[in-house]
């Protein structure tokens, strides 16, 4: 897979919401389709937030 931005359980294209969950080991970072709110939980994990470092990326036409 190159790219996971199309939801697998409404076809949606447009890519994902995140979502940040703290617990014991750090923050849980997963992804939430807007269009159905299909929840994807991903292996991703940050000890801190204040070490993530965003940047913009493209915007993606909706796929129709």
């Amino acid at each position: 897979m190159k790219e996971f931005r199309v939801c697998p359980a409404c076809n949606y294209g447009r890519g994902f919401h995140a979502y940040f969950k703290e617990h014991d080991e750090g923050v849980k970072i997963g992804l939430i389709c807007p269009s159905c709110g299909q929840s994807y939980d991903l292996p991703w994990q940050e000890k801190d937030l204040s070490s993530l470092s965003p940047e913009k990326g493209p915007v993606f036409p909706s796929k129709e």
